[in-house]
């Protein structure tokens, strides 16, 4: 019986790191989407945006890596930021909003979560959505006159360590699980095999 038990387990958590990994290449193809279509259709340079952006986020005494999949830059200043995602989007634009605060000694004005087939676009100090499509992402001169118009502070220290957690609470959650993509198995089928 142990041993039936121990090879369940085994499939479970070969189906779940399977999943993640799919998620993980669905958000990917996102991210290189999403450059695309701000070089070729927004009126962004290569010199405006960074990809796979790593920085450090310091949580008391302990230093932790986080990311965003797109950062664009517009007269020096960080403008928006991008993550990419395989499943709900709405699930994630609190996990974009808090990177965008957290991201910088400033936060980033516009934020942005998308997937294949949506974008959802966040005001990231009101944390509201402000638009949702692909057609609504900002373009350049667009996104130039958002970040002039607004005149951004930093977060207070108390709320900056609420949002750092919000952010490391999400970026811990490897459940990136596409939506509606053939093959993937959930937890709860009626898989024979489990």
């Amino acid at each position: 019986m142990k041993d039936e038990f121990v090879l369940r387990e085994k499939k479970i958590l070969s189906l779940i790191e399977q999943e993640i990994e799919n998620g993980e290449n669905m958000a990917a193809a996102v991210g290189h989407m999403a450059e695309r279509m701000l070089l070729e259709e927004k009126g962004y340079t290569r010199d405006d945006i960074r990809t796979n952006v790593l920085f450090d986020v310091t949580l008391g005494a302990e230093t932790i890596k986080s990311s965003l999949d797109i950062v664009v830059t517009i007269d020096h200043r960080n403008a928006m930021v991008i993550k990419c995602a395989a499943g709900s989007l709405a699930s994630r634009e609190r996990h974009v909003v808090a990177a965008a605060r957290v991201f910088g000694v400033l936060p980033v004005p516009v934020a942005v979560v998308m997937d294949p087939m949506d974008a959802v676009i966040l005001d990231s100090m009101s944390g509201k959505v402000i638009a949702e499509g692909f057609d609504a992402i900002p373009s350049k001169e667009r996104l130039r006159l958002i970040i002039t118009s607004r005149e951004l502070s930093p977060i207070l220290p108390e709320k900056l360590e609420r949002e750092k957690r919000v952010l490391l609470a999400f970026d811990a959650i490897k459940c990136c699980i596409p939506q509606g993509v053939e093959g993937g198995v959930a937890i709860g089928d009626n898989n024979p095999e489990l």
